[in-house]
């Protein structure tokens, strides 16, 4: 995948998140370091059109006065209604929550530290109302193009969530998950 397409991303994502006013700052908005290292653990995973798609998104964003991360997290504190009813969002929620499922079951250590969680609680720290609240905010087409992307991946056995966070560690300093696991955990 192209660096560029994602360092564009990352660039206006990092502009809208610093604009995003919740009752508290968010502490990762005060360390752009880390809320690139993270997204971009994401965005490493995605293919190419899947990201000139989402640019897209951001950019017709920007010019229409939108500030789509301001929007994720209305959603998520349910301050706005629904921002997009696409009927694939609820199949891509499907198949990401069974990724995050094992990898809490595989490495709790790692997943307690750095993942939202997959309880009940239907806040911004529940996994399932995080993803819909961002999946919201992307185009149609972004849209489309992710759940081909993940039903292709879960189709194969892999879990692109896995993926995401082996990238994510390995930015932390870890050899791999395994590595991670077992540092948080003697750190208990």
């Amino acid at each position: 995948m192209a660096q560029d397409v994602i360092n564009q991303v990352l660039d206006i994502e990092w502009g809208m998140f610093q604009r995003v006013k919740g009752a508290e700052p968010a502490a990762c908005q005060t360390q752009p370091d880390a809320f690139k290292d993270i997204r971009r653990s994401i965005y490493e995973t995605w293919t190419e059109e899947m990201a000139e798609s989402y640019l897209e998104d951001l950019n017709l964003a920007q010019k229409n006065g939108r500030n789509l991360l301001t929007e994720k997290y209305a959603r998520m504190d349910g301050i706005i209604p629904t921002v997009n009813m696409n009927p694939l969002i609820d199949l891509i929620v499907t198949i990401e929550e069974e990724w995050q499922k094992e990898l809490s079951e595989g490495y709790p250590a790692v997943y307690n530290q750095v993942c939202r969680n997959v309880s009940s609680e239907r806040d911004g720290s529940n996994f399932e109302v995080y993803l819909r609240s961002e999946l919201e905010t992307y185009g149609n087409k972004t849209i489309e193009l992710y759940l081909e992307h993940v039903r292709n991946a879960w189709q194969n056995g892999e879990n692109l969530a896995m993926t995401s966070l082996q990238q994510l560690v390995a930015k932390s300093g870890y050899r791999d998950l395994d590595h991670a696991e077992s540092s948080l955990k003697a750190n208990l």
